[in-house]
């Protein structure tokens, strides 16, 4: 089940129809290997912070997020600078969201307007 999906897709099982977010090679509920990506729409913050003691190469102050879409997929993310609790937000344009060595591109999620 390992593959290339786009940040901002979510996966369903053929098997047993549990969703989740993460790539895995079986389904955390049944252990199929077979499953669906689909792209998740928008979503809304469930709980956010702001973290100002970062690792090297992530921007401080860092605001992160727990954030449900459709079906019960919750993810924790890096949030634009101003989304809080109750916003609606979607994925944004991919960027480096950690510079350095172990350097990291994805997308942040970002409200809507």
């Amino acid at each position: 089940m390992t593959r290339n999906v786009p940040t901002d897709h979510a996966f369903v099982c053929e098997s047993c129809d549990n969703r989740w977010y993460y790539t895995r090679e079986r389904c955390p509920e049944c252990r199929s290997t077979t499953a669906d990506a689909y792209r998740l729409q928008q979503g809304e913050v469930v709980t956010a912070t702001t973290v100002h003691a970062t690792p090297p190469g992530v921007r401080s102050p860092n605001r992160i997020g727990m954030v449900r879409f459709e079906h019960d997929v919750t993810i924790v993310a890096q949030l634009g600078d101003d989304s809080a609790a109750g916003d609606t937000v979607q994925f944004g344009a991919v960027e480096v969201l950690r510079d350095g060595d172990r350097s990291v591109s994805g997308a942040r999620l970002v409200g809507l307007e």
